[in-house]
């Protein structure tokens, strides 16, 4: 089969990475798939002023443009825009994000069929545009029942079929060698600029836990800078996959305090390098998490009950050894090839 992904050319982040690796395996097993990104992007309307709009819009073409010269997305078809002159004939079509919904919506129906990809609920740039996407007559893929439950909380829409994204076990996974000693206990967070990620109120609980546990060290990780974060954090800017993996595996707890998410890459990974996961009951969490069995649940926004859960394991070692286990043997139903055939006989069943 032909088929064409639309994703933005602005750089990484986790579902970017999941699109480059459906590629990669649908490629692998014979058919022809392809990433389309864009130069010149579109208007997100982020802001209310257009004059605002218009800068952004100039900035992350500027941005496209400066990785398109870097030559790190070597297997992308850069174009200038999404249209029927640039994007070729195929099976299918996927939209990958709010905007590339409607330039897929537009497309010529030699494109194929058009499908939207759901990985988050993304209205944060522009509510309006974000949520109108979802109504387009699109077929609709999610990654998660939290994203299933948002489209019909809001839209009264769904529910789609759920593909959960893989995991590559060969990569993440435990270092018993790593571990920190039993003096020390380390514990891990990402961060970002999004206040949907809960950063703050992942400092929050870090601090309250700082109080009673003096041999507790948190670092964090992420793209962004480290202006938002307090001296005590050992942050590492833009890591690389090598070093993010270290520090998976030489940590004891992996903090997830995100408000709301579509996933949650960065705890999935954690867990399948070993580390006990206290997270917020959204994303992934809802579909594959189990409280005080393969990771700490408590309730999105709950700073108090966060800490408490934190607490349980630093008092109660074989729960977080139990639950570390259990974590690890939760990741590893996460396989690629399987998300590949789901997502697969989804594509096949609309060529009926």
């Amino acid at each position: 089969m032909k088929i064409n992904f639309i994703l933005p050319g602005l750089g990484s982040s986790g579902g970017i990475e999941v699109v480059e690796k459906y590629v990669e395996i649908m490629n692998k097993n014979g058919n022809d798939a392809v990433i389309y990104s864009y130069i010149i992007n579109p208007n997100l309307h982020r802001y209310n002023n257009s004059l605002m709009n218009l800068i952004h819009q100039i900035y992350c073409t500027i941005k496209s443009i400066f990785i398109l010269i870097s030559g790190k997305k070597k297997s992308y078809k850069w174009v200038l825009k999404i249209d029927n002159k640039s994007i070729r004939n195929a099976d299918f079509t996927i939209a990958t994000m709010w905007a590339t919904a409607f330039q897929v919506n537009d497309l010529s129906p030699d494109c194929g069929k058009k499908i939207y990809f759901i990985q988050g609920f993304e209205i944060w740039d522009n509510k309006d545009l974000g949520l109108k996407s979802y109504t387009l007559p699109l077929k609709k893929i999610v990654i998660s029942s939290w994203i299933n439950y948002k489209l019909y909380q809001e839209l009264g829409l769904g529910p789609f079929p759920i593909v959960y994204n893989g995991m590559d076990t060969k990569i993440y996974k435990k270092d018993i060698c790593n571990k920190s000693n039993g003096s020390e206990i380390k514990l891990l967070m990402l961060n970002h600029k999004m206040p949907q990620k809960g950063v703050a109120n992942g400092l929050l609980v870090f601090e309250k836990i700082r109080d009673n546990y003096v041999n507790c060290q948190l670092r964090m990780f992420g793209m962004c800078n480290h202006l938002n974060l307090p001296d005590y954090v050992e942050y590492y800017q833009n890591p690389t996959k090598e070093k993010i993996i270290e520090l998976y595996t030489s940590s004891d707890i992996f903090i997830f305090p995100s408000l709301e998410e579509g996933w949650g890459l960065a705890p999935l990974e954690a867990m399948a390098c070993g580390c006990a996961v206290v997270g917020s009951n959204t994303g992934f969490v809802l579909d594959l998490g189990s409280h005080e069995k393969n990771m700490m649940i408590s309730e999105v926004g709950d700073i108090n009950e966060m800490t408490l859960n934190i607490e349980k394991l630093i008092k109660n070692k074989e729960l977080m050894k139990s639950i570390k286990e259990k974590g690890i043997n939760t990741t590893r139903d996460l396989d690629w090839k399987k998300s590949y055939e789901q997502f697969l006989l989804i594509l096949l069943e609309e060529l009926k």
